[in-house]
């Protein structure tokens, strides 16, 4: 681990940038009671923002953070969206009903599923893909107007995972032959991967624009997250940590296991993405620990034509142009 990077809590960071938030307009999908997500919006509502639109796929999963939300600081607005991210044609109507709010200064695109079985979208696309990915892809071209009504320093923040090191994109076949050579791990790789070049290619096409644009490995935070891990899984995840050998990267590179951390602790690097002014000259980066964390990418990753390639095959998948 490097020196510069610190695991801290939110609250932390919150004390020292999170004036920049007050009377803010913040997007988060996957909210609930047992998510990063869910306590980011909560100690968000610490600083005074002026709206939070919570996102789940129902609004049972959002309520209990509400009510926690109106116990701390009852004068924060809170919106429920209701989006099911593996249905495009459902953002397109989340969206939508968004028309009423006339721009969203930041979003955290935090939602994702983690090695279930093989599966697809409502639109047939492989369901880590298609959610952990695509759904942003879409979610953050529809609501890009809004961002950009924002202003500068408006941010757009897609939270990926440690698991990039171990992924590459398949542009040939990522849907693993319609599940034939289904490899749940790797799809999962594959899914983050493309979030943090997404985010590359992003924070290329919208330099002039000065919105911050960055990828997050929030830690290993224990959530509903691992409802699909196996017991094998499980095991091996175990005797990893017990063992502590180091684990290789794509690039041959080692790493080893992360430590588990507390939910504040894994939504603290997000807030770092929204509003830490210490990281602006590095736009388009991954972040890990409260800090940039490029070199934690293997080549992979960091190849430009992959990331113009990936915006391509996006585009293809959501039928339009996503043009900046």
């Amino acid at each position: 681990m490097l020196s510069k990077q610190n695991i801290l809590p939110s609250e932390a960071i919150l004390e020292r940038y999170g004036t920049r938030l007050a009377g803010k307009t913040i997007f988060i999908t996957g909210v609930s009671k047992d998510s990063i997500a869910g306590e980011l919006a909560l100690q968000l509502s610490s600083v005074n923002p002026a709206l939070l639109i919570l996102s789940a796929r129902s609004e049972s999963r959002v309520q209990p953070i509400v009510e926690k939300i109106k116990a701390r600081n009852p004068n924060v607005a809170t919106r429920f969206l209701k989006m099911d991210l593996g249905d495009l044609k459902d953002i397109h109507r989340a969206v939508h009903s968004l028309d009423d709010v006339p721009k969203i200064d930041h979003i955290a695109a935090v939602a994702g599923i983690m090695m279930p079985p093989y599966g697809t979208t409502a639109d047939g696309v492989e369901s880590q893909f298609g959610v952990n990915y695509l759904a942003n892809f879409l979610l953050v071209k529809l609501l890009l107007p809004k961002v950009e009504a924002a202003g500068p320093h408006s941010s757009i923040i897609i939270v990926a995972s440690s698991a990039v090191r171990s992924g590459i994109i398949n542009f040939d076949d990522i849907g693993y032959s319609d599940g034939k050579t289904y490899d749940t791990l790797a799809a999962y790789g594959q899914s983050n991967v493309a979030r943090v070049m997404f985010v590359k290619r992003l924070a290329q096409k919208l330099s002039a624009k000065r919105i911050r644009v960055y990828s997050i490995d929030p830690g290993a935070v224990q959530s509903g997250l691992q409802r699909h891990v196996t017991p094998e899984m499980g095991t091996f995840i175990e005797q990893s940590y017990a063992s502590g050998q180091a684990l290789r990267d794509v690039d041959g590179k080692e790493y080893k296991m992360p430590p588990w951390t507390s939910s504040s602790e894994g939504a603290a690097t997000i807030i770092t993405g929204m509003i830490d002014p210490t990281i602006e000259t590095s736009n388009g980066s991954f972040l890990h620990n409260n800090a940039v964390a490029d070199e934690e990418l293997h080549s992979h990753v960091v190849t430009q034509s992959n990331w113009v390639r990936l915006w391509g095959l996006s585009e293809n998948l959501i039928g339009g142009k996503f043009t900046i």
